[in-house]
């Protein structure tokens, strides 16, 4: 079997950025000389990732992913991943070249599932899990009364944790916060778990004193209240903060997330599939069970970014609440016709071959841009 063809289709719907994730995708398509056909996304800016998969060949270390890939045999995943690495050494060696790859990364999985006509987390070791409790993200109001009623919203949708955060918290004092999450945890209840992202609003400083401030709400985990490359601060937080800290959603490299795990900056390690790839992460979460790190997912964008993401986390001896969104979302709602199922405070994980999920072929041609 051989790679016939690698496609990067720009998605875009109506409407405006908003909550619950961007109107725009990027997918990739690669098409076997048997027929198969797998699909993997990124969270990127959807142009430059078409840019990047389409490019002809220039060099050795500066060619478009395609290029790389046509004729090869998609059942390589690590060979075909150093392959691109290689390839686009003097494009850039992260950024939207390594988010382009993820994409890629997830396609052949989806691939070399179909082939073998099994789930791919058969592939990644067995699942341990085949359902795993869920949280559901949800922006916080303008106002209080506004974030009350979202908080009291999940709760009547029955969900067994939620996460808020962004502005406005981090955007005043410590009493406005303390507003902000006391307002939610007495509409969630006590049975709600609550997680609260800092949006990366702190200094180090600030974010322990906030993490006092957490702890006396049982807050579950205080997720990125600093910068992304801010180490020291981070390790810092980690070793003085009242309640878990939780990173990584932002980072693309194996090198960036295990920075996080080896300078012992986060108990909980976010891993965003769509732009690490699966290859990377079965790498990533190796090194974070080392020492104790559980992984979970971030998952902010469509249907087979979630379901790469349940197949990793299925297989993980260390993981925790699983991210979801059920806000409104076109392109998320119409995309995909059989998406994964929630079951009592539970997400499903996918059974049918390869990752689990395909695209309706009439709206994937509504939604592609020519």
């Amino acid at each position: 079997m051989r790679i016939a063809t690698v496609e990067a289709l720009v998605l875009q719907a109506t409407g405006e950025q908003g909550a619950f994730g961007a109107p725009y995708g990027a997918l990739v398509r690669i098409t076997t000389d048997t027929g198969l056909t797998g699909y993997g996304e990124t969270d990127s800016l959807p142009a430059m990732v078409k840019a990047v998969v389409e490019a002809g060949y220039h060099d050795e270390m500066m060619s478009g992913l395609s290029c790389l890939l046509i004729g090869e045999d998609p059942r390589h995943s690590d060979r075909l991943w150093q392959r691109m690495a290689d390839g686009t050494a003097n494009i850039g060696r992260d950024g939207v070249t390594v988010a382009a790859m993820a994409a890629v990364d997830l396609a052949l999985w989806d691939i070399r599932g179909k082939a073998q006509g099994c789930p791919v987390h058969n592939l990644l070791g067995g699942a341990r899990r085949m359902a795993l409790p869920y949280y559901a993200s949800h922006p916080l109001g303008a106002t209080l009364d506004e974030t009350a009623g979202y908080a009291r919203d999940l709760r009547d949708k029955g969900v067994p944790a939620a996460k808020f955060g962004w502005t406005p918290f981090g955007q005043g004092d410590k009493a406005d916060d303390e507003k902000i999450v006391r307002t939610l945890r007495r509409e969630l209840g006590d049975d709600i778990k609550l997680l609260i992202d800092g949006g990366i609003a702190f200094d180090a400083a600030t974010a322990i004193e906030r993490s006092l401030m957490l702890a006396d709400y049982g807050v579950h985990w205080f997720e990125e209240p600093l910068r992304p490359y801010d180490i020291d601060g981070y390790r810092r937080l980690r070793a003085a903060s009242a309640v878990p800290i939780a990173a990584g959603e932002m980072a693309m490299t194996y090198g960036e997330l295990a920075r996080l795990v080896e300078n012992d900056c986060v108990d909980i390690l976010q891993v965003d599939i769509s732009r690490v790839g699966l290859t990377q992460a079965v790498r990533v979460a190796e090194c974070a069970a080392k020492v104790g790190v559980a992984c979970v997912n971030h998952t902010y964008s469509l249907d087979w970014n979630l379901a790469a993401s349940l197949h990793f986390c299925a297989t993980l001896a260390l993981t925790d609440l699983f991210e979801v969104q059920l806000g409104a979302n076109e392109l998320r709602d119409r995309l995909v016709p059989v998406r994964p199922r929630r079951v009592d405070g539970e997400i499903m994980v996918p059974e049918a071959p390869g990752l689990g999920v395909e695209p309706d072929p009439e709206a994937l041609l509504r939604y592609t841009v020519a």
